[in-house]
């Protein structure tokens, strides 16, 4: 803090020119440490001060707006500059050794402040999600309990992206990660007075902090391999470190990916978003799978290099993974009918196909392409969350979470249902870009994305065609003439889906990769671009044929799916619990009911040891030390070997 007040004042008390002139370079050295002070002096506010409703929004809102302003700033300074803009502040430092290798002499942890134009236009992406997901809040979250502390999370959770997209040093980088993954859980449990939220979200604990420990190890053992963790020293020395094997960089390569992919969501570590996705508050729900997988492909770009310098199967197979999951996500969200895990769903496939063109772009070109999966992330998360709050709209006004009892919001909805609709529109074409630039057409990858594309297409518009058309039927205690929008509400999603779209149009755009990541791209194809938005289209038009000939069927087709999967899904469940859950809690039940009594019987000892101590300190000691040994000569007398046969 004392670094930051003198570079501050420093700057403002330099010499100036005539008339007002004003660098934003020179502002980086106190602006970019206050991206990281602003929202935690905003949470620490909301934390001690703010009760009300209407005051702790407002307070939410005013810190991520002015983390926004600072972001500006910092990306206005960033342009005069050819070089990010690097702060390094020591947390602390310990000799552990003094001898042998340097780099293991010494252990310590940095605060390595790293601002590029990547961290700060992906910064700027999480905070117009959060800001739009506040301002919807405002009116449709006013029925949810404990305003003051939901909205203290989301300030607390904008301190954690911003200190992971900045971070360098990967111990610095996984505290941060560790503080997001507690908040979310915080805010996706917040309904925890209900049963059914409280049981759902125990996934949103348990599997992310799987994936967060798998995190952790990997650096943990990339450290003890290399003894350091920052990247600027570490990537440089992958293969020239002495010691270092191909094995370890595989151990380490497999555990970083499970840590991130849990992240990502990506299917079948996804649990943790769909299971939560009707209980959670809307507005955590869409912060969740908005923002993490923001900051989770900025970490993964970042730490590719590691994975690229292990060898080609493990890369294969992180991409076989990716693959895998871009189309079983689209796929499972046909089963059910349940609105707000489809889109999750959707959303998931859709980070799969652009986290698998990253990988393909270090496997094929090294990394000229791989920002092209970075960019078309920033371009799908502001759609999800524009998604998921416009169909939790819908699904408020209809008073139901069933695709099957929704209709005419085209009618009676119009605004949700256009933001829904464009929303579906941007998540379908929103890695035409990406597969444009890293990805040919008719090799096998390509024709496998393809098929993923088609299929998040049909999943995004099914939920459009499902919610908006066919019939709204009364239901016992439900009136339909009663279903209006609610006022205040309808604007936020319009502007997170134009933001989307925007960033879709930029993905195509070479000089968007050029800002980006600071390298030169060729211009793809006009034919390649035509060829990838064509199977987005098709997906469209297959899955409005399929409506317009019957609506009815094609939910009913769904339900039934859904319900063959939620059969499954309990089988596994129930093996999982009984082979799994149940052994581990009743060793924890009988642990816990045998500690009391083995102190009780500790307790009685240690008092019968403490009497006859007392006792034989009260004792004659000549009668004690006779009686003694005539104890001891019958004990010798009888184990005699003559008299014990």
């Amino acid at each position: 803090m004392a670094e930051i007040v003198a570079a501050a004042s420093g700057a403002a008390s330099s010499t100036r020119g005539s008339g007002f002139t004003f660098d934003p370079a020179a502002a980086l050295p106190w602006a970019v440490p206050m991206l990281l002070i602003a929202p935690l002096a905003t949470f620490l506010l909301a934390l001690s001060s703010v009760r009300t409703r209407r005051s702790a929004s407002a307070m939410a809102m005013f810190g991520t707006v002015v983390t926004l302003l600072l972001t500006l700033l910092v990306a206005w300074g960033l342009t005069r500059r050819s070089t990010p803009f690097i702060a390094t502040y020591q947390y602390f430092s310990m000799s552990v050794a003094f001898s042998g290798a340097s780099n293991f002499q010494t252990f310590g942890i940095q605060l390595a402040l790293h601002a590029d134009h990547l961290t700060v236009v992906a910064l700027l992406a999480i905070e117009i999600c959060m800001i739009a997901t506040i301002g919807w809040h405002q009116v449709m979250g006013r029925t949810e309990p404990g305003a003051a502390r939901f909205h203290a999370f989301i300030t607390a959770l904008l301190f954690a992206f911003a200190g992971i997209l900045m971070s360098y040093d990967l111990a610095a980088l996984f505290g941060f990660w560790a503080i997001a993954g507690a908040v979310t859980y915080l805010m996706l449990a917040h309904r925890w007075g209900l049963d059914a939220a409280a049981s759902r979200a125990r996934i949103a604990l348990a599997l992310p902090f799987v994936t967060d420990l798998s995190l952790l190890c990997g650096i943990a053992w990339i450290y003890a391999r290399y003894g350091t963790q920052t990247l600027n020293t570490l990537l440089p020395i992958l293969h020239t470190n002495p010691g270092w094997t191909v094995r370890s960089l595989v151990v380490g390569s497999v555990l970083l990916m499970i840590g991130i992919a849990g992240r990502l969501a990506l299917w079948p570590l996804n649990w943790w978003i769909t299971q939560t996705a009707v209980t959670a508050p809307p507005s955590a729900s869409a912060i969740a799978q908005s923002t993490w997988s923001v900051a989770a492909i900025v970490v993964l770009y970042r730490l590719m290099p590691v994975v690229v310098a292990s060898n080609q199967q493990t890369l294969r197979g992180c991409i076989s993974a990716c693959l895998v999951a871009a189309i079983a996500a689209p796929l499972l969200s046909l089963f059910g009918n349940e609105p707000r895990r489809a889109i999750a769903l959707a959303g998931s496939g859709a980070v799969a196909v652009a986290a698998a063109v990253l990988m393909n772009g270090f496997q094929v070109q090294s990394s000229t392409f791989a920002i092209a999966g970075v960019a078309a992330v920033l371009a799908i998360a502001p759609a999800v969350a524009a998604g998921m709050l416009a169909i939790a709209s819908i699904a408020s006004a209809m008073r139901t979470d069933d695709l099957a009892e929704m209709g005419d919001a085209w009618r009676r909805m119009r605004a949700s249902s256009g933001a829904l609709l464009a929303a579906a529109i941007v998540i379908g074409l929103a890695v035409s870009g990406a597969l444009a630039f890293g990805v040919r057409s008719r090799s096998f990858l390509g024709f496998a994305l393809g098929d993923a594309v088609v299929l998040i297409a049909v999943a995004g518009l099914r939920l459009f065609l499902a919610a908006s058309f066919g019939p709204l039927r009364r239901r016992r205690a439900f009136e339909p003439d009663r279903v209006r929008e609610t006022p205040g509400a309808l604007g936020w999603p319009y502007w997170l889906a134009f933001m989307s779209a925007a960033l879709v149009v930029a993905s195509m755009v070479t000089g968007w990769l050029n800002f980006l990541d600071g390298q030169k791209h060729p211009a793809p194809s006009a034919g390649a671009i035509v060829v990838w938005v064509l199977a987005a289209i098709i997906g469209f038009a297959a899955c409005t044929v399929a409506f317009a000939l019957s609506k009815d069927g094609v939910l009913a087709a769904s339900a039934t799916a859904g319900v063959w999967l939620g059969r499954g899904t309990a089988a596994v469940y129930g093996v999982i619990e009984r082979f799994l859950i149940e052994p581990t809690t009743d060793i924890a039940r009988r642990f816990g009911d045998w500690v009391p009594v083995g102190d009780s019987a500790v307790g009685r000892l240690t008092g019968l040891s403490g009497q006859l101590a007392l006792a034989a300190a009260r004792a004659p000691a000549l009668p004690l030390v006779i009686v003694l040994a005539v104890v001891l000569a019958l004990v010798f007398a009888l184990v005699a070997p003559g008299v014990a046969r």
